[in-house]
């Protein structure tokens, strides 16, 4: 990576870093971005350059920077001889702990996520789909987009659970990640065929449902 790239990339993880603060202040928006350039000495006619797209692209990077780090952390466990739903349980709950310490501005970047369903679940699947890839999964049938879609939703649901959560060992998101993980395994068992349990179960509609839910969370 030459010079110039070196400080492209330091300049935006340092505006994401100071965003995630200043996010609190003044809500996710172009009003905020602006401050955390500013804050960190970056000319706001750079912006264009470093997030031509502005917060849209800002929140994109940190959805990104976040997979990143998730499948480090997950790749650092020693996870081999357990069971897949133990795999998926960890790769969760890894990426709650890794917004924990930006708990307040990650309900702001969700809030914003609520405004357009669609594009919110397109970054719940990649999300559902990293954390099955890492678990080993390589289906490529109908079952593959099953997984992705009811992962979604239990861990869109979990989300919602950990913000109200104030335990620091967020013992009530574990314990509610593991019903809803047990949950869609009994569903999985009912019926023979995927496809209509997938109808039966309506998750599509969950999914939406929950994503409007996120404008009712106090930030």
């Amino acid at each position: 990576m030459n010079r110039e790239k070196l400080k492209y990339e330091r300049q935006r993880k340092k505006i994401l870093k100071q965003a995630l603060i200043d996010i609190n202040t003044y809500g996710f928006n172009k009003n905020m971005l602006i401050k955390a350039a500013e804050n960190c000495n970056v000319p706001e006619g750079n912006l264009g350059r470093l997030f031509p797209e502005g917060i849209y692209e800002l929140k994109e990077y940190f959805f990104n920077e976040t997979d990143i780090e998730m499948l480090k952390k997950i790749n650092q466990l020693k996870n081999k001889n357990i069971r897949i739903r133990d795999k998926i349980y960890n790769g969760v709950i890894i990426r709650l702990k890794i917004f924990q310490n930006n708990k307040d501005a990650i309900k702001h970047i969700f809030v914003t996520e609520s405004s357009n369903p669609i594009k919110s679940i397109k970054n719940l699947w990649n999300t559902a789909d990293l954390i099955w890839k890492s678990a080993g999964d390589t289906s490529t049938d109908y079952n593959h987009y099953t997984k992705r879609l009811l992962l979604s939703w239990v861990y869109l649901s979990t989300l919602l659970c950990w913000f109200n959560d104030t335990k620091k060992d967020i013992a009530e998101t574990k314990f509610f990640l593991n019903r809803r993980i047990d949950e869609v395994l009994k569903f999985g068992q009912k019926s023979a065929s995927i496809k209509s349990k997938i109808s039966n179960f309506n998750i599509f509609n969950k999914l939406i449902t929950i994503i409007k839910e996120l404008k009712s969370i106090k930030v």
